[in-house]
């Protein structure tokens, strides 16, 4: 939304207010409570009428630049009447000290990291919409003399951010034999469920795979969310991998990398997952037109979400039994662990794609070390002298 449009919309539409609303438009009626307690703070009149102008440009700022959900920019809202409630001061007036006094207050009422952390972004980022729109911020300033907008986080306010942050709790990754116990599991109940010819079958058969992907290639969880057949590509050096020898990645901060096969026995995995699984949630309709390219589907038929993924990884290391706590992450770790071993660091970091190798040297777990593979025992034994795998 443009400067203009915002300054017809917003401040110009005082002619316009919704009976019983103190906001000025439509979009914005889902923080109509939080206008409204920003407007009382100031007793109303023109300090309140002004503030809840700002929160409305914001608001459409986070939705419109920032590309935000409207949920999001709600949650954005939210963070900045509480700064408001806290300092008791207009957004023109603020000072940097009143940012640091509110991160101290948060510290001291013990708020997880995150949260203050996300506190923070969001005043900085109020901040930063407001003088990106000068003429809706010199409106105002000329009915309130004396004032000044100013980006008020400040190296201090930062300093109390980075002091707010509590050590991570150090996570274990599976061991190799606890690998070989989920892998053992899945065998076990895929083979029942075909027996008895369950609905479970497929679940199994997609989970296995994830899991497997994420111990193959050292995915990250959205970058496994993300995988198309398309991203599946012939590689001049193995070709006898024929169109599964390469996986191109769009990873963090949309870097691109290429994964060759590393496990012996994943051209088969996959090309089995894609011709003969696959297939399955493509079946009998269903799948939203812009899924349809997706290798993974979620049990309603659509892309799997990251959150279907994490269920899917913790549930079925739990199912095998094993009683530490398995992430997708974890199962990365793991991955470079046996890369670092077998590649070295640098290649280890390159198929991570970490920009720097010291952030690859802080996924290595001594204790996970592979001494002996079990994916690599678990696909070579399902393909073994086996010219078309089948389950």
């Amino acid at each position: 939304m443009s400067a203009a449009k915002r300054e017809s919309n917003v401040v110009q539409m005082q002619v316009t207010l919704p009976e019983g609303r103190v906001g000025h438009l439509a979009f914005t009626e889902d923080i109509e409570s939080y206008l409204r307690r920003a407007h009382n703070l100031f007793g109303g009149g023109l300090d309140g009428a002004d503030t809840v102008v700002l929160l409305e440009m914001f608001f459409a700022y986070k939705l419109g630049s920032d590309g935000n959900s409207p949920g999001s920019g709600k949650q954005a809202v939210v963070a900045i009447v509480s700064f408001l409630e806290h300092c008791k001061t207009t957004p023109w007036l603020w000072q940097p000290q009143h940012l640091q006094h509110y991160i101290a207050s948060l510290k001291t009422q013990g708020l997880a990291a995150a949260t203050i952390r996300g506190r923070h972004h969001y005043i900085k980022d109020f901040c930063l919409s407001i003088l990106a729109d000068r003429p809706v911020a010199n409106k105002i300033l000329s009915r309130h003399p004396g004032g000044n907008f100013q980006q008020i986080a400040d190296d201090k306010s930062r300093a109390l951010v980075r002091g707010a942050r509590q050590r991570k709790k150090k996570l274990t990754c599976p061991t190799p034999n606890e690998v070989q116990q989920v892998f053992e599991w899945f065998e076990a109940e895929i083979l029942e469920a075909i027996e008895i010819n369950s609905k479970s079958l497929y679940p199994l058969l997609r989970d296995r795979a994830v899991i497997t992907m994420f111990y193959a290639y050292g995915l990250r969880k959205d970058e496994l969310r993300r995988v198309d057949l398309t991203d599946f590509d012939f590689d001049p050096e193995c070709p006898q991998y024929q169109n599964f020898g390469l996986l191109h990645v769009i990873g963090k901060g949309k870097k691109q990398r290429t994964l060759p096969i590393l496990v012996p026995g994943m051209y088969e995995f996959v090309k089995h997952y894609v011709e003969v699984i696959r297939p399955h949630w493509l079946s009998n309709g269903g799948v939203p037109p812009e899924d349809r390219n997706a290798m993974f589907f979620s049990d309603c038929r659509k892309r799997i979400s990251k959150t279907a993924i994490e269920r899917a990884v913790k549930l079925r290391f739990r199912q095998a039994g094993v009683t530490r706590n398995v992430s997708p992450h974890r199962l990365r770790d793991v991955f470079l662990t046996a890369m670092t071993d077998t590649l070295g660091l640098s290649s280890a970091s390159d198929l991570a794609g970490h920009s720097m190798a010291t952030t690859t040297e802080g996924y290595y777990r001594k204790a996970s070390s592979i001494k002996g593979d079990p994916i690599k025992q678990h696909v070579n034994r399902l393909y073994k002298n086996r010219g078309d795998a089948t389950d």
